[in-house]
């Protein structure tokens, strides 16, 4: 836990070192420990610096676009992927005399409340959010993201339906209990009426770089009062062909004097829940995780001992007979002491209790890597999750 603290001071060091503002011409991204490969990376600057939503960066690898997100009137942020060998220093600038138009993600409205994220008419992610109905509690209780097979050809997660209904996507909830009452509002399968509700879009993102979305989502109450509000912000970027890169995260501000969020490592938190296909085809999946944990066999789920902290934990599926890794990366910013879950039907995340007083804010880090194919190592894990928890250090 000591060392999860410290890394995460580490990462504070590096970003606010990584945004500083000033002259937006040039940034290098120097010696970094590790290869780069596809790695996003940002910078801040003043918002009036930019007038356009992509621009080129030119550097010794050869031009480049980047991604200009408006964070607010003030604070801009310029996204781009870096590809570089670890201990090479390469400078990023921006060139207006090149022209390194690509494809874009953007968004389209599939049918009333689903919107799915395309790129270059490939489909990536889709978010489901139905309008709550009473009548309908099952099919209008929460909403959740699906992800598509990185070739696009189909969904890898599950809707609603099949084993265990309320396992849907990437999907998030607590057991929450409310000013001490001992009344379990359950967000989790949110049978009676308590649920997580979209409430609207708050900015989409849409580029060469990256493409997403941030939400409000309200939290209710089984009296059907809003208790929690979230903002969930969900991005892929553009990544080599036969893998996604999908980052979450979650905000919850508590609307009254006191809520726990709680529940266990089965029944809380942000978790992964794969098409139903892995939960017919079970005997097919398998778990890699860290080294310290690598003496537990791959094809059997982690029981209910106390292991805490897993920076990070990958499964290995078949669908279709197509195979695909998912590694879900648990950002070392996130609450200590969080327990791991694993299902070989489909289904892994990490849970941790909290309990926040009014407007009090928990916010929570996660990254997804998506690989079709043959199942990376330990090692291309680890290095994926390095990369996420201490990223390069920017210089003007």
């Amino acid at each position: 836990m000591i060392m999860k603290n410290i890394i995460a001071v580490l990462f504070l060091a590096l970003i606010t070192g990584a945004c500083t503002s000033g002259n937006p011409a040039s940034w290098v991204i120097e010696s970094p420990q590790r290869d780069l490969v596809s790695e996003p990376v940002f910078v801040e600057v003043p918002a009036q610096k930019f007038d356009e939503d992509t621009i080129c960066l030119s550097s010794k690898n050869g031009p480049q676009p980047a991604q200009v997100e408006r964070i607010n009137s003030q604070t801009a942020r310029i996204w781009w992927l870096a590809t570089q060998n670890a201990g090479e220093s390469v400078r990023y600038s921006v060139d207006h005399s090149v022209n390194c138009a690509e494809s874009a993600f953007a968004w389209q409205t599939i049918e009333p409340q689903l919107d799915r994220l395309f790129m270059n008419g490939i489909p990536v992610i889709q978010y489901e959010y139905p309008v709550f109905d009473y009548e309908d509690i099952e099919h209008t209780k929460k909403p959740f993201h699906q992800v598509f097979s990185p070739d696009g050809s189909r969904l890898i997660t599950k809707g609603t339906g099949g084993l265990f209904p309320h396992h849907r996507g990437i999907f998030l909830g607590f057991y929450a209990y409310i000013d001490g009452s001992d009344e379990r509002v359950d967000i989790w399968h949110a049978r009676n009426g308590e649920r997580s509700e979209h409430n609207r879009v708050i900015r989409k993102i849409e580029g060469p770089v990256a493409g997403g979305h941030v939400l409000a989502i309200d939290w209710i109450d089984l009296e059907g009062e809003k208790f929690v509000d979230e903002i969930r912000e969900v991005r892929a970027f553009r990544q080599p062909d036969g893998q996604l890169l999908i980052d979450v995260r979650s905000e919850l501000t508590a609307l009254r004097d006191k809520v726990l969020l709680g529940g266990d490592r089965h029944h809380a938190g942000l978790q992964f829940r794969a098409a139903q296909e892995v939960a017919d085809n079970r005997e097919a999946t398998r778990f890699i995780r860290p080294d310290a944990w690598s003496h537990m066999p791959a094809e059997v789920e982690l029981g209910d001992e106390n292991i805490l902290d897993f920076p990070w934990n990958a499964m290995f599926f078949e669908i279709e007979d197509h195979t695909y890794t998912v590694a879900y990366l648990s950002h070392p910013s996130n609450p200590t002491g969080a327990e791991m879950s694993e299902r070989t039907y489909g289904r892994f995340g990490e849970y941790f209790s909290q309990e926040l007083t009014r407007d009090e804010t928990l916010v929570m880090n996660y990254r997804f890597w998506v690989k079709k194919g043959d199942a990376p190592s330990r090692t291309e894990i680890q290095h994926r999750f390095d990369n996420y928890a201490t990223p390069p250090a920017i210089q003007q």
